[in-house]
């Protein structure tokens, strides 16, 4: 089975439920979360906003767009956002938190970068 034959929407559905979850039921500092790495939810962020951009990637590359980065990129940063600004509307144990959207688009940047140079050299390879 190819990479590409994967059904990457309903991996981009799963992650993206899962990000929610994460993001308005886990309570921060609870026994869910291990506290021994200062900042690891934005290892969290990174990984999992990272592997959004990919899962929604894939999944417009086989269906709409040769290129969808930027529309990826919008995607995430306006999920990101939505989820950041309701956090405190939603609940009353999180807040706004700036550096919870950077690690997002920092993922996001860089994994779409190495999918795009994997994409680019299997392409080489082929032709």
């Amino acid at each position: 089975m190819s990479i590409e034959s994967l059904n990457w929407q309903f991996i981009s559905v799963i992650n993206l439920t899962l990000i929610i979850y994460l993001s308005f039921f886990i309570i921060p500092g609870s026994p869910d979360i291990p506290g021994f790495i200062p900042h690891a939810d934005k290892i969290g962020h990174f990984v999992l906003y990272g592997f959004q951009a990919v899962s929604l990637s894939m999944y417009f590359r086989k269906y709409f767009f040769k290129n969808p980065n930027t529309i990826v990129l919008t995607i995430c940063f306006i999920i990101g956002l939505v989820i950041e600004y309701l956090q405190p509307v939603l609940t009353n144990n999180r807040v706004f938190d700036f550096l919870d959207i950077l690690a997002n688009l920092t993922g996001v940047l860089i994994s779409l970068i190495i999918l795009k140079v994997l994409i680019r050299n299997r392409d080489k390879r082929e032709h």
